[in-house]
């Protein structure tokens, strides 16, 4: 079964989406994180679901996140973005500056933290298990929804039973994806098995992700485990997948978004991949010999979930807050995922997609299968010198 990225959007990106929604579902399955935001307020709200009624915040808040995780326009602007404007006043200083979890931490927000100062992010976007890390060395502020009306209450309820954030004021979902293939077909063929990943046939013309999470979870079901039990046994024989693989010269290099350039060169033809990117990023700008596309293995890949937190003595805490909640309401969500085609963590989105168009409710990226979230595994949460243990070791393994 086949899926689909993040990367800087492209021109025609969106007229592509357009014409693939209108295959449905199939097409989908065929073929899924660019700059700033600052532009003065214009009067007239565009059309969409209202700013929800509380006090109104005000100025601008400034956001840190991936590449690919906002609708863009043909004229190469962001068309939610100018609307929260435009309904709420606030200005959003939208940078995609986040390459990786770990990368992020050590330039933007490690220093700072430490030292009492804060770090001039209102809003950073980042995975479940950097929240954790985050929220243990209490450096996140808490998320005020006492005056909110669609956060949390417009929180899929699988989102509402973790552990570590049981009152839903750590972090709020801003996109789910999974991680698998990514390959082009034109030079590979169809792919479906997670051994593509190590297979020395692609050696030098492969990439992996510089996450924990990613690559020593596809080691571990590589290795027939499973990464959401995953013991100290099981991690170690998944560092040891890693090493020989690395060995063997299998990998051109582990990165962050930028694999997204490194296939669309063509000196990557298979890539450990996100959910979203292929379709989102690399189709629509593929070239004539190119056939881009996101598999979700058949043994099985991960699942991460992007979150919104506020960092620790944030700016515009409020006007943050007030982006948090607009998101929230199904209709503001659904132009996003629309877009993006990843997985959506808003309730009644998928009634507001349907309404932009049909096949996206039916766009397995958006809405995954019972069948696929079955084979889509998240990572074992372990305790914090566990984890550091962990951290630690696979950056030695990968030279980081």
């Amino acid at each position: 079964m086949t899926t689909t990225s993040r990367s800087i959007p492209q021109l025609g990106r969106r007229a592509f989406l357009r014409a693939t929604a209108a295959g449905g579902a199939a097409t989908f399955l065929a073929a899924t994180r660019p700059g700033t935001i600052l532009a003065a307020a214009r009067p007239g709200a565009a059309a969409g679901a209202p700013a929800p009624a509380q006090d109104a915040p005000s100025g601008s808040f400034r956001m840190a996140t991936w590449i690919g995780y906002i609708d863009v326009s043909d004229e190469m602007t962001y068309p939610s973005l100018d609307r929260f404007r435009d309904e709420t006043g606030i200005e959003v200083d939208y940078q995609e500056v986040v390459e990786g979890n770990e990368e992020f931490f050590a330039s933007d927000l490690r220093g700072p933290l430490e030292a009492g100062l804060e770090t001039g992010w209102d809003v950073c976007v980042l995975t479940d298990w950097m929240v954790q890390r985050l929220s243990v060395l209490g450096w996140l502020e808490s998320i005020d929804t006492s005056a909110m009306t669609s956060y949390p209450a417009n929180l899929e309820d699988s989102y509402r039973t973790r552990a570590w954030d049981p009152e839903n004021t750590i972090a709020a979902p801003w996109q789910s994806g999974m991680t698998g293939l990514g390959y082009d077909a034109a030079v590979t063929g169809e792919l479906s098995s997670v051994g593509e990943l190590f297979s020395d046939r692609w050696a030098g013309r492969l990439t992996w992700l510089s996450e924990l999470n990613e690559s020593a979870g596809m080691a571990a079901i590589y290795n027939g485990d499973d990464p959401s039990t995953l013991d100290q046994a099981g991690f170690d024989a998944a560092l040891a997948t890693l090493t020989a693989a690395l060995d063997a010269g299998i990998p051109r290099r582990i990165a962050g978004n930028s694999y997204i350039e490194d296939m669309t060169t063509g000196d990557v033809v298979v890539a450990m991949a996100w959910s979203g990117d292929v379709l989102g990023l690399l189709v629509p700008d593929q070239r004539p010999d190119q056939d881009f596309r996101f598999t979700l293995p058949v043994e099985g890949g991960m699942l991460f979930t992007d979150n919104m937190v506020i960092p620790r003595g944030a700016q515009n805490k409020a006007a943050a807050e007030r982006f948090i909640d607009w998101y929230y309401i199904p209709a503001n969500a659904a132009q996003v995922e629309a877009y993006v085609n990843y997985v959506c963590p808003v309730k009644g989105a998928g009634e507001e997609i349907r309404k932009i168009d049909p096949a996206l409710a039916e766009n397995v990226l958006i809405f995954p299968t019972e069948e696929m979230r079955a084979r889509s595994y998240d990572f074992v949460s372990v305790e914090p010198d566990v984890r550091a243990a962990w951290e630690a070791a696979f950056a030695e393994t990968i030279g980081l």
